[in-house]
């Protein structure tokens, strides 16, 4: 666990992936079985790094793919590591007022970014606002159920950096005195974010971490507790994956 300052960055914006890690392809794989992305016009809303661009680059093409930052900041870097999306395409604006038409985009997506704006309620009802009719919000974001935050914590003025055991399951009051940067959800308040926005939930289900970490380092065993979790994704114990799957369809 590191030790770092109350004012880091990511810890209140986020920590974007660098990579499309195997947990990433394995994510796309999952959401490719309930949506198909050929040809489709799609937001990744809150992109990041954009790690997830150049996968939608290929299921799609790159003018019909656009992309999200509130961070101002990454947009120039965004740009530069995808130059076959037009750059107008990569644009900065919040999840609560995204800078795009009524009915444009056929996919909206985000990858653990809900639990990291202000307003949660009005991003899902941004999403709806700029999908077509029959157009699908795919989003992962925590799962309460899972017993470690991700997301580490505050003490007093300093941030540390890590994962948290046991805190995402303590009452709401006590998490959010040293998790005030972030949400975490049970699956009946997304459940009811999502009808209140208008949205039909096609799909709502849990992954369990890729577990690349523990493979690299353990070998044989690392991969022995990949397969297990994996396993359990299948079974009532996916209900404490690490994220929620959630695919809506706008009505």
């Amino acid at each position: 666990m590191k030790v770092l300052s109350e004012d880091t960055k990511f810890a209140h914006l986020g920590k974007p992936g660098t990579a499309f890690t195997k947990g990433f392809e394995r994510r796309l794989e999952l959401i490719k079985k309930f949506v198909d992305f050929k040809d489709k016009k799609i937001l990744d809303l809150g992109t990041g790094e954009g790690v997830w661009l150049n996968e939608f680059v290929k299921l799609s093409s790159p003018e019909k793919v656009f992309a999200s930052e509130y961070d101002p900041e990454q947009i120039e870097f965004v740009r530069s590591t995808n130059p076959t999306i037009p750059p107008d395409n990569i644009v900065n604006c919040p999840g609560e007022k995204l800078a795009f038409a009524d009915n444009t985009f056929d996919i909206v997506f985000q990858n653990e970014v809900l639990e990291h704006v202000q307003e949660d309620q009005q991003v899902l009802n941004e999403c709806y606002r700029v999908l077509v009719s029959g157009g699908h919000l795919i989003f992962f974001t925590p799962n309460r159920g899972w017993p470690f935050e991700q997301h580490g914590m505050f003490i007093g003025k300093k941030y540390y950096w890590g994962n948290i055991p046991f805190l995402p399951w303590m009452p709401k009051f006590i998490y959010k005195k040293f998790a005030p940067h972030v949400k975490n959800y049970w699956g009946w308040e997304l459940d009811k974010m999502l009808k209140n926005s208008g949205f039909i939930i096609e799909t709502h289900t849990f992954v369990f971490p890729g577990f690349d970490g523990a493979v690299r380092k353990l070998g044989l065993l690392g991969k022995l507790i990949q397969k297990l979790f994996f396993t359990l994704e299948k079974t009532p114990f996916k209900a404490f994956g690490i994220s929620h799957v959630l695919i809506a369809k706008k009505q």
